[in-house]
Formats: structure tokens, C-alpha cells, sequence
């Protein structure tokens, strides 16, 4: 992923949407040739380059334009003459910028000419939260995988929205989930002890995301224990928990609710917030 792609998934987090201007064609002594690109948000700071100058300022202008019409356009300009804003370009030759206005992940990624590929949830615990949770994040399009040592708790007909039900061994999940540094993890298992198990192998793997469910109280015992086992400070502090946004609610629906917004929101910014 590039600098502006990653940009501009922020940009759209923080302002519901993106504008785009990328020069699609340039003629003569133009600064920038065809495929430059810039990113403005609405409060006009930019990222990438159209050319500098009076240009570079006159797009921005149009930009913020674009984010109240909420629609995009394709216009020429002349740089041998002064530009609409009264300014004017020495450079000479002209230039096609499209003006791109982006209000979803999934128009970013074609923008861009990629397909966004659904991030993986290894979700430790099929339990009551864990039933509720899958359902939410699987329509958000996440791919969600129910890791659980009880065949009641890990099957399809209690997980049907799930991406695979996996029975497993806590204590060796390695054998089980083949965690990348771009997947999610979410850990609520039927047990503080097992959430400590799996909380110290998953912790290891350094995924995008990882948080342990648990009360404050349980949240600082978790963490000595994984201090006493050789994990760093930096790499607990990295770790969510309590899990999810503090919604003052307690039911599993509530905490279903509370985690994937904590998930959306770190796959929106487009980076590892973990």
C-alpha cells in the first residue's frame, strides 16, 4: 500500500470521504507529468504533488469544492496563462487533472485499482459475546475464524456467518491459526487462565490488532503474568484490554457492539493501532 493510498483511508476516516487530484494528461513544459497525484482533505492540507505552486493552490481550492458538491470532475488547465484564481504559472504547456471524490473504502481501493482484501479476525472463545460478535464483523466484512476447545461452542450452527469454526487446543495454537502481522485477534475465551494461555502465544505473532477481554481488575493481573513470562512493556502496552470502546454497556450484544468499533476503527485508519 502506498503513502496516499494509506493517507487517503485516514483522510476518508476523518472526514467521511477523500478528494483525489491526479493529472491524467500534460502537455509541453508542465511540472509534473501524467499520473502525479495529490490528496486534500477538507481542511486543505495535501499530501502528494499536482506541480507546487499557483496550480497546486487552485486545486486545492477546487478540492474543497468538490467536498461540498460531492462530485468529481475532470478539467484542463492552461499554464502559459494566469490562472482563474489571477495567478499566474511560468512553466507553460497544460495539464488534465481529475478531481476524484471518494466516500467509501471500497471506491479507494478501485481508485486505486486494487481489491481490498478482507482482514482476518482469529476470534479466541465461541461463547456468548463471541456469538454475538461474529455476525457484526462478518457484515463489515471481515472474515472472522472461531478458534474453541469445546465442540458446543465451535460449530457452524452456532457460528453460521462465521469463516470457519476451528476446535483447538489452547495451550498449542500454532497448530490452529496461522496468524500474520496483518490479521486481527480478539480474545474472550470461557476462561481467565485460558485467556492468559492464549494472550501470551498470540502477543509473540505481533498481529494488527490484539485485544483480551476482561475486567481492569483481571486486565492487571494478565499483565504481570505476562511480564513474568519475558513479554516487554511496549508489547503490552500494544495489547486492548479491557477489549473494545468503552460504551458503558455489559451485556454480550453491548460488547459485541463495543469491539467492532475498536476494529473498525483501526482498519479505517489504515495502519496498526495495536
Amino acid at each position: 500500500m502506498t503513502e496516499i493510498h494509506d493517507q487517503t483511508l485516514k483522510t476518508l476516516f476523518h472526514d467521511n470521504a477523500a478528494v483525489i487530484c491526479t493529472i491524467v494528461q500534460s502537455k509541453g513544459s508542465s511540472p509534473r507529468k501524467a499520473g502525479a497525484m495529490m490528496l486534500v482533505s477538507q481542511n486543505g492540507k495535501t499530501w502528494g504533488s499536482v506541480g507546487g505552486g499557483a496550480l497546486e493552490n487552485l486545486c486545492v481550492t477546487k478540492a474543497q469544492e468538490v467536498y461540498k458538491t460531492k462530485k468529481g470532475y475532470v478539467q484542463e488547465f492552461d499554464l502559459s496563462s494566469k490562472l482563474e484564481d489571477g495567478n499566474s504559472m511560468i512553466c507553460g504547456g497544460d495539464v488534465t487533472i481529475e478531481f476524484a471524490y471518494l466516500d467509501t473504502r471500497e471506491a479507494v481501493f478501485s481508485f486505486f485499482g486494487e481489491e481490498e482484501k478482507p482482514i482476518r479476525v482469529w476470534l479466541f472463545g465461541g461463547g456468548h459475546v463471541g456469538t454475538e460478535v461474529v455476525p457484526v464483523l462478518e457484515h463489515l466484512g471481515f472474515d472472522v475464524y472461531v478458534l474453541d476447545d469445546r465442540p458446543e461452542f465451535c460449530s457452524e450452527q452456532r457460528h453460521p456467518k462465521a469463516k470457519k469454526c476451528i476446535l483447538c487446543d489452547y495451550s498449542d495454537i500454532e497448530k490452529y491459526a496461522d496468524i500474520k502481522p496483518e490479521d486481527y485477534v480478539a480474545i474472550m475465551t470461557h476462561g481467565h487462565m485460558y485467556d492468559q494461555t492464549v494472550l501470551l502465544q498470540c502477543v509473540r505473532k505481533n498481529p494488527a490488532y490484539l485485544g483480551c477481554i476482561g475486567s481492569r481488575r483481571k486486565v492487571a493481573a494478565t499483565h504481570q503474568f505476562l511480564r513474568d513470562n519475558g513479554v516487554s512493556q511496549e508489547q503490552i502496552d500494544k495489547i486492548k484490554s479491557p477489549i473494545g470502546i468503552d460504551l458503558l454497556g455489559d451485556t454480550p450484544p453491548e460488547i459485541a457492539i463495543s469491539i467492532a468499533a475498536q476494529l473498525i476503527r483501526v482498519r479505517a485508519e489504515g495502519k496498526s493501532t495495536t
